[in-house]
């Protein structure tokens, strides 16, 4: 059996089954590739978890082309290290400003600092990374996680305060993504990279060449999620893993 399953949410834009072909020829080796078409994105994330059995789940955006040949021996030698729970294209050494809650809350301070990625377009976003290295946070355009990290996924729901403490939350489930709370498009990743944290594992950022083409979904089909919501309840649900930096 395969370690790795493939996943794709598509809104099925014209050109996104082209860029999910650049996958293909140029891995090394040969993953089933499972697709949910004309579903938000976290409910199509939890089909993906839910009707799929490898160890590592690969989310990759449907407007992504990959070049690198041979990129997924790369991303599959990271879990060969078992403290190792999630890897992607694009990361950030950083995440959230050092003085996060020692001042009022503040949105932009939960901004990812010192992003680095492989990207032909890399520096619109940040600095250049063609190798393997610790980051604290990744970006959702092309992110590898152990199943087992979502299987042990803990979901809470907060009280009804403005800006609760970790604390204050009531569990809601667990296993797979989180439902019942504001998290969707616009910070189902970071949330994803903070449990990942939570759970003692570390992150890396593999430096593949591709192009991650951008807005393919956000342009073609209206996102309903709520961008300040999103942002308010992470920074509620997240007090005990942010911020958070790796050493240099």
């Amino acid at each position: 059996m395969s370690r790795l399953v493939l996943c794709v949410a598509t809104r099925r834009w014209h050109g996104w089954f082209d860029c999910v072909q650049t996958w293909t020829v140029t891995s090394n080796l040969r993953y089933r590739i499972q697709v949910v078409p004309d579903q938000d994105v976290l409910p199509a994330y939890q089909e993906l978890y839910e009707t799929t059995y490898e160890p590592i789940l690969g989310f990759l955006h449907d407007d992504l082309e990959i070049y690198e040949p041979d990129w997924d021996l790369r991303v599959m030698a990271e879990f060969d290290d078992p403290t190792i729970g999630m890897v992607g294209f694009g990361g950030a050494r950083g995440h959230g400003t050092a003085n996060l809650y020692e001042v009022p809350y503040h949105l932009p301070n939960l901004a990812r600092q010192g992003f680095m990625s492989n990207m032909r377009e890399w520096y619109l976003h940040g600095s250049l990374e063609k190798g393997n290295r610790d980051v604290a946070v990744l970006d959702g355009f092309a992110v590898f996680v152990r199943r087992s990290v979502l299987d042990s996924w803990k979901h809470y729901k907060p009280q009804v305060t403005k800006y609760p403490t970790f604390d204050m939350l009531d569990i809601w489930k667990v296993g797979g993504f989180p439902f019942g709370v504001p998290v969707g498009y616009f910070m189902w990743c970071e949330n994803l990279c903070c449990e990942v944290r939570r759970q003692g594992f570390r992150i890396r950022l593999v430096g593949v060449e591709c192009h991650h083409i951008g807005g393919r979904t956000s342009t073609v089909h209206q996102i309903s999620d709520d961008y300040q919501a999103e942002h308010a309840y992470f920074y509620s649900a997240n007090r005990d893993v942010m911020p958070y930096a790796v050493k240099e």
